[in-house]
């Protein structure tokens, strides 16, 4: 099903999208209130908190271009959630997407997509999680497993989730981990060394992520990761 769908954000002008995979049955939309607002993106809770949606703005002028042939960020990471879903890894629900009609710097943002509100299936960002303690040894080493296996997989199928650290991942307190944000990019098996460099630099900056300045992998969680890296012939 494909709809004309209007967003309004408190203190932002009103855009229009093309909504394509719709499952909500409204046509006028009012984000109840921003979580997050930086220049790549906004996040918002929207429809009474049971829902998140996530409007993605443009960070250069060839991103309205790419939005024409279906090769923007908003693309890229609704294919990228389905792409980790076929590896068995878990995802939020995407409900509804929608592409800005007239790509341009007089239209704030790209498109959006909805997903479901974590949060309210007991999930946390897991960074959240460390930075409060409330992880124990045992619970916290078995959702660190799931996040190598995650990315072992990943890195076995030739796909690189450049953007990876511990905001993109929600966890709850059985250890069950979600992954968010899923900007990935597939390799061809012919470009090997491209893919290696820009695998073993994902895992790099996952190892190394600064949040507010704090290193939130233990020295044993780091040696753990640094043995995804390949070795560049």
């Amino acid at each position: 099903m494909i709809k004309l769908s209007t967003f309004h954000l408190s203190n932002k002008r009103t855009q229009l999208f093309l909504t394509t995979r719709s499952k909500l049955k409204l046509n006028e939309n009012l984000v109840d209130d921003i979580l997050v607002d930086h220049t790549p993106s906004l996040v918002g809770i929207f429809n009474e908190s049971k829902f998140i949606i996530k409007f993605i703005r443009a960070r250069s002028w060839h991103e309205y271009l790419k939005l024409l042939w279906n090769h923007s960020r908003i693309t890229k990471e609704v294919k990228g959630s389905s792409l980790l879903a076929k590896l068995g890894l878990k995802v939020p629900t995407i409900h509804e997407v929608g592409y800005g009609i007239v790509p341009s710097a007089n239209h704030e943002f790209l498109g959006y997509y909805v997903m479901e509100n974590l949060i309210q299936s007991g999930f946390q960002e897991l960074s959240k999680l460390i930075k409060e303690d409330t992880l124990n040894e045992a619970l916290r080493g078995a959702i660190m497993k799931s996040i190598y296996d995650g990315l072992k997989a990943m890195r076995d199928n030739h796909i690189v989730f450049s953007d990876f650290h511990l905001d993109n991942v929600f966890a709850n307190n059985r250890g069950e981990i979600v992954w968010i944000d899923a900007g990935v990019t597939t390799y061809r098996s012919f470009n090997t060394k491209k893919f290696t460099k820009k695998h073993n630099h994902s895992i790099n900056r996952y190892i190394d992520y600064s949040y507010s300045g704090q290193q939130l992998l233990l020295p044993s969680e780091k040696t753990m990761f640094s043995a995804l890296l390949l070795s560049i012939k």
